[in-house]
């Protein structure tokens, strides 16, 4: 087992447990670090939009929230990911999301900073959103929609 912040890891705990049995560091740690959860999205009845637009509590260098332990206060729409909510209403997260893939029982990714080692490689290998994203207080809201990089179907 390995000590992360005062708090045990248990060995390839991402492989060996379902979400529901990882203890909070684990549910942390499992995260990835992509941002892509920050982004903002745009829904009407049929669709949900992603756009490139980042809320602005991101730190767009490390792509980890500054508030994180206050974003659901600070933050009207954000969600906290959680087991129910990943099954139910999800569906906007990434094929690459750390969570998705446990709960489908698929491997993390080579570059995932638990295989790796390494917390950088995920944006060495281009899969978060640092360098192809705008904080929210930058863009005007007539501008938007120009903003939208996928629709997804609900």
């Amino acid at each position: 087992m390995k000590k992360t912040e005062n708090k045990i890891l248990r060995d390839k705990f991402w492989e060996n447990f379902t979400l529901g049995e990882l203890n909070s560091s684990e549910w942390e740690a499992l995260c990835d670090g992509c941002g892509k959860c920050c982004l903002l999205k745009l829904e009407d009845k049929d669709q949900i939009y992603l756009t490139n637009i980042a809320c602005a509590q991101i730190n767009l260098r490390n792509c980890r929230c500054k508030n994180y332990e206050k974003r659901t206060e600070l933050v009207k729409n954000c969600m906290s990911l959680t087991e129910k909510n990943l099954k139910i209403n999800l569906k906007w997260l990434p094929y690459t999301c750390s969570y998705k893939l446990v709960s489908e029982k698929k491997p993390l990714p080579h570059w995932h900073h638990l295989i790796s080692k390494d917390k950088n490689k995920i944006h060495q290998q281009g899969f978060s959103i640092k360098d192809n994203s705008f904080h929210e207080t930058k863009v005007k809201q007539k501008e938007i929609f120009s903003h939208i990089i996928a629709e997804i179907e609900t």
